[in-house]
């Protein structure tokens, strides 16, 4: 810090009193040193482990924040770059100790003294290909290891369209290819829970348009219940007052031709165009949890927010 941007301070161990006033899982989770700034107490947490997520970071800053009532700093010796963008987008504080510090609340800027020149890519995106391979090993099955010619099997898709989605997971660092007769690919990271927190970033909704229709969709099989009508299942969210359904792109035709469904800009119901089946990595008729919570994940309502962090929390991994 002094370094960087001239500020001296001196660390010193947690107090008893305020150590007393810890549960014991935030306790024994961390080990903490404060400093004060000019009169700002700040609290250095150091996690004990490395079995953390952005969202557990994000949870345990504010309850340390109120017990302790200073700026919490997560002091991280790793740091992927993923995890630091899912830091900085969440404003949650951090020191890598010599090589970056973020802190929002002191107006610091995040600086990389170990990689000046080294640009990330910004605003790149999987593809629905490659993304639908990421949703299927995470919620329906596993393929680690399979050779790729299994995976062209199980996808119904050739050989050349495999290659190119495994070569695009390698190429973002999700996967690697490994074998040479047979190649199979490899996750680099084996948690499915971390594997998500790695690559929701580089997802996008399922979303492609939202119309409204007054045509009775309840009970329809190609109409997927979607957004809050979904959410409301998954969490404690209560079901909005207008249903809301997911439809795949390429079945609305189907649904218009044979059943007179009309779309347009008002109706009683929500409609979803998604870019691929809403049921695809769904358990039962409703939409997948993680597709729900990349359609959604943008919503300003803080209720949202907090039933999408749920629902992600329950999911068993």
């Amino acid at each position: 810090m002094e370094e960087s941007f001239g500020l001296s301070i001196r660390l010193s161990p947690l107090g008893q009193a305020e150590q007393r006033r810890l549960p014991l899982y935030l306790k024994g989770g961390y080990e903490i040193q404060q400093a004060d700034l000019d009169g700002v107490k700040l609290l250095f947490a150091k996690p004990k482990g490395n079995d953390f997520t952005p969202s557990q970071l994000e949870k345990q800053q504010f309850q340390l924040k109120e017990i302790l009532q200073g700026i919490i700093v997560f002091v991280l010796e790793d740091l992927e770059p993923y995890f630091r963008k899912r830091l900085v987008e969440n404003k949650i504080a951090f020191c890598q100790p010599g090589k970056q510090l973020y802190v929002p609340e002191l107006l610091v800027n995040l600086s990389d003294l170990r990689s000046p020149n080294k640009a990330e890519p910004k605003g790149a995106t999987l593809g629905y290909p490659s993304q639908c391979a990421v949703l299927y090993h995470l919620l329906v099955g596993s393929i680690e290891g399979m050779p790729l010619g299994e995976v062209a099997k199980l996808f119904v898709t050739s050989a050349m369209s495999v290659s190119r989605i495994a070569k695009e997971l390698e190429q973002h660092n999700i996967i690697t290819i490994q074998g040479t007769k047979e190649k199979q690919m490899h996750f680099v990271l084996r948690a499915k829970r971390q594997i998500w927190e790695r690559v929701q970033e580089l997802m996008v909704s399922p979303v492609k348009k939202v119309f409204y229709t007054d045509y009775p969709l309840d009970g329809e099989p190609l109409a997927v219940p979607s957004y809050d009508s979904a959410l409301a299942k998954y969490s404690e969210l209560s079901e909005g007052s207008q249903p809301a359904y997911a439809i795949a792109r390429n079945q609305v035709d189907q649904l218009d031709e044979s059943k007179g469904l009309q779309l347009g800009q008002y109706g009683r119901s929500r409609v979803e165009i998604w870019a691929y089946g809403p049921l695809a990595f769904s358990k039962s008729h409703i939409v997948d949890p993680l597709s729900l919570y990349l359609s959604m994940r943008n919503e300003e309502d803080e209720r949202i927010k907090t039933a999408l962090e749920q629902m992600i929390d329950n999911i068993q991994w």
